[in-house]
């Protein structure tokens, strides 16, 4: 069976992120605290409420 793959690498919009998925983004870490579908304007540093810095 295929184990399910966690998005991670840069972060990048038309992603969908779980929660629990982390990114980078301009040499930061964040980690996913609410699962969505990224769009621009939803950056990590730009939405707390959907992004935590590791």
């Amino acid at each position: 069976t295929d184990t399910p793959t966690t998005p991670s690498g840069t972060w990048k919009a038309g992603t969908a992120y779980p929660t629990g998925s982390t990114v980078t983004y301009n040499g930061a870490t964040y980690q996913c605290v609410q699962a969505h579908t990224a769009i621009a304007g939803w950056e990590p540093p730009n939405v707390p409420a959907l992004w935590r810095r590791a």
